[in-house]
């Protein structure tokens, strides 16, 4: 049985949404007292309209820093792609400070192929991705713990580099999604949490293959936080919620994150959900 409590979290894909209903619902996932809040990290509408507003995630989650008490707070997940790696270091460290130290980095490889051809930024191939989110997440760390740090990589070079801040955390929580085993490997060498994705059948597999990930790199797996998420739809079926967190508790999640619903009455099932159904779970 994993000593990591259970967790539950909310995420806000701000595409379509103003600042006022992003600060909104995550007002009322505090008040609610969900224990982390998540942004995601695109610059266009997803589905629907792609000229529908969508903020960018670092300041807007500076702003809902600002905002916010208690919860941790992130993206689900930063693109590695979208920006070099020691600014998003300074982005998130400088996140961490505005919020009192609940800063989460969750960064994945990169992917939305639209979104790298309308605004330029490259977008290497999948296995090339993969090396250079390991060369980023190397540069973060680095620079977090040292007082200046020098990196010499094929995709990214740090020249003695100083770097303060440090985070007001001892430790930054890296919290990273992916499911393929190169990824797995990277998961295993710099992750504090792992998102696998996918469906309940699949995580079987997964799990094993980090594990042996973990083996090769000289990690505990037991180290690693195990996190799953879920559309608005699970949190808003009540007689299906508990049979979902059970069987995923029984595959080792630890933390599960919903996405937030959009509607008035949606939000008052969540409120609902919250009170009845998810404090029982904590004390697990």
């Amino acid at each position: 049985m994993s000593n990591h409590p259970v967790t539950f979290g909310i995420v806000t894909g701000q595409h379509h949404l103003t600042w006022e209903q992003v600060r909104d619902q995550w007002k009322l996932a505090e008040e609610l007292k969900f224990d982390s809040l998540y942004l995601f990290d695109h610059f266009s509408g997803l589905y629907g309209s792609q000229e529908a507003p969508c903020l960018e995630a670092s300041t807007l989650l500076a702003a809902l820093a600002l905002e916010t008490n208690s919860a941790g707070i992130g993206v689900m997940v930063y693109g590695n792609t979208h920006r070099n790696p020691a600014l998003l270091a300074k982005e998130i460290v400088t996140i961490d400070h505005l919020s009192g130290g609940r800063a989460i980095l969750g960064i994945g490889a990169g992917w939305n192929e639209n979104e790298h051809r309308w605004y330029g930024f490259d977008l290497p191939r999948p296995g090339q991705r993969v090396q250079q989110f390991d060369e980023a997440l190397t540069i973060i760390n680095g620079l977090m713990t040292h007082d200046r740090f020098s990196f010499q990589g094929e995709f990214y070079t740090i020249d003695d580099a100083p770097f303060q801040p440090k985070p007001l955390q001892k430790r930054i929580p890296v919290l990273v999604g992916g499911k393929q085993p190169k990824m797995l490997r990277v998961v295993a060498k710099h992750a504090d949490m792992w998102d696998g994705g996918g469906k309940l059948p699949d995580r079987t597999a997964r799990v094993e293959e980090l594990q042996r990930a973990c083996d090769e790199v000289g990690r505990d797996f037991d180290e690693i936080v195990q996190s799953q998420g879920f559309g608005a739809s699970a949190i808003l079926n009540r007689d299906t919620l508990d049979e979902v967190i059970t069987s995923h508790l029984e595959a080792g999640v630890r933390h599960f994150h919903f996405d937030m619903p959009l509607t008035t009455e949606e939000q008052e099932i969540v409120r609902d959900v919250a009170t009845d159904i998810l404090p029982k779970y904590r004390t697990l």
